[in-house]
């Protein structure tokens, strides 16, 4: 009956590996070993592992809880309705052994070599004695009670030397697990635990889930938490790094340690998972000025500018943002290619901060490199909207509008100037003589008309037929012209006249000139 047991195990066995990749929980796990590969997959309860190294081969099932004894040459105890079956193949030589519990609690052994069975002996505890400590280290059975025991014999370090000897990260992770989760550690034992996660276990993968896992324990005190960050940023996959740090960003940090968090986002490669951080980061309310500082500082190295603006963006959110942030953020604004994202981070900082000299003067500064006339004007548009332009600003705005190429938005800020503003006779006759400037008739002409419908002064028409001098077109020129005539009579003044009389007279074509001869008259 246990030979038809045992030949059964080993048939289930073999089935299981053969179709280990369709198991309903299976991973691989590469070790840092050349030429050798673990592969370990659980169902229902049942541990399947196989091992191969070199010539050599190791496969396991088992269930249930192992104990092994303190020199892990024999098996202590197995639970009830538990198993382990062992088979080790080397150049062709297989021996299989079964270890299944008794009644009373002792364990029955099957031992077979190749395809025969053999009486329990020497011979099959040698071969157990043998090979289950390559097991042990390979599967992770007993890892709590042999980290127990080695805690109680040499503390971490004793637990980490063992460690070194596992072949693979996914059976360390279980040791560390077992040590951060059953004892409470020293800063200097956190310290050293940090350090050793990232350098001894090659995979972000299970580096990040220790890191996850046991964060808070690591954010005890300054030392330990330099140490874990100091850790982290060595890691080299950012999407890792992101998980631990908006982890870590969930606990109540102080500005050093967020400073760490932040020096470890900022060694991110990807815009993506930094940004992911430096926005969660910018979402705690306990932020000082530093840090917002150093934030924005970070966002002037991340080379998305897509990215760079949503950073900047909620930046801008923050109530009294520090004079050094603010200039740190105009540098950051600095080094944007896109005018498109350029313009959302000053409209979402115009939206949320007092627009001031300080800001009116960066926004000037800036926009003066912009290449979109469009941007340049919703800027613009944004800017003055509910403010005066300072004869301080005035000449920077009249050199944007003179460096557009587009006749139709430099049309649009200067006729919202000559509509809107409360201008001295000084810069109403700048913005006029831009408006002279301008290429197209049509949109020299329509700011025209629509400057005459206002109150005029003397000064102001005076301007006003200067800039309508400069209108090529014998049509725009007599359509201004006509527009002005009861304007020019109204101020009944001879100089007016005299001026008006000198424009129409330039005016070619008899047709139009007829129209605004005897107007004023």
């Amino acid at each position: 009956m246990k030979t038809q047991k045992m030949k059964n195990r080993s048939l289930v066995m073999g089935v299981a590996i053969a179709i280990l990749a369709l198991l309903s929980f299976s991973h691989d796990v590469q070790s840092q070993v050349s030429k050798t590969s673990t592969s370990i997959s659980v169902n229902r309860g049942v541990h399947t592992v196989s091992h191969k190294s070199g010539n050599q081969r190791l496969n396991l099932e088992y269930e249930g809880e192992i104990v092994f004894t303190d020199d892990d040459k024999a098996i202590k105890s197995i639970s009830r309705g538990g198993y382990l079956l062992i088979r080790k193949t080397t150049f062709g030589d297989r021996r299989e052994v079964l270890a299944e519990p008794n009644s009373d609690g002792t364990i029955n052994y099957e031992y077979r070599v190749g395809r025969s069975r053999q009486d329990w002996g020497k011979e099959g505890q040698d071969f157990l004695a043998n090979v289950l400590i390559e097991v042990i280290r390979t599967t992770g059975m007993g890892a709590e009670s042999r980290v127990e025991r080695f805690y109680k014999k040499g503390g971490v370090s004793a637990v980490m030397e063992e460690v070194n000897l596992i072949r693979n990260d996914h059976v360390s992770k279980i040791y560390l697990d077992a040590l951060m989760e059953n004892h409470d550690l020293k800063s200097k034992e956190l310290v050293n635990v940090a350090a050793y996660i990232t350098k001894e276990i090659d995979s972000d993968y299970y580096i990040s889930e220790l890191f996850k896992d046991h964060g808070d324990k690591f954010l005890k005190n300054a030392e330990s938490t330099s140490a874990f960050l100091d850790a982290v940023a060595r890691m080299d996959s950012d999407h890792y790094v992101s998980i631990i740090l908006k982890r870590m960003l969930r606990e109540d940090l102080d500005s050093d340690a967020m400073a760490k968090v932040l020096k470890a986002a900022s060694g991110m490669d990807s815009d993506h998972y930094k940004t992911e951080v430096l926005k969660q980061l910018l979402n705690r309310r306990d932020l000082d000025d530093k840090t917002v500082d150093l934030i924005v500082k970070s966002a002037s190295d991340i080379d998305s500018d897509h990215y760079a603006t949503i950073i900047l963006k909620d930046a801008l959110d923050r109530p009294n943002l520090s004079d050094e942030a603010f200039n740190n953020l105009m540098n950051a604004i600095s080094r944007i290619d896109s005018d498109h994202y350029v313009t959302e981070t000053f409209r979402s900082m115009l939206r949320q901060r007092e627009v001031s000299d300080k800001v009116v003067a960066a926004v000037m500064d800036r926009i003066e490199y912009m290449d979109s006339d469009h941007y340049r004007r919703v800027i613009l548009n944004d800017l003055f909207q509910n403010k005066q332009v300072s004869e301080k600003h005035f000449e920077s705005l009249l050199r944007t509008v003179a460096d557009m190429d587009s006749d139709h938005y430099a049309s649009e800020i200067l006729s919202s100037l000559l509509k809107d503003q409360q201008l001295s006779q000084e810069l109403y006759t700048k913005v006029l003589d831009r408006v002279a400037n301008i290429d197209s008739d049509h949109y020299k002409v329509k700011i025209l008309k629509d400057v005459i419908k206002g109150d005029l002064t003397k000064n102001h028409m005076m301007s006003l037929l200067k800039a309508a001098d400069n209108i090529d077109s014998d049509y725009y020129k007599s359509e201004v012209l006509r527009g002005a005539c009861d304007s020019v009579r109204k101020l009944n003044d001879d100089q007016v006249k005299d001026e008006f009389r000198s424009v129409a007279r330039t005016i070619r074509s008899d047709t139009y000139y007829g129209r605004v001869a005897r107007c004023i008259d």
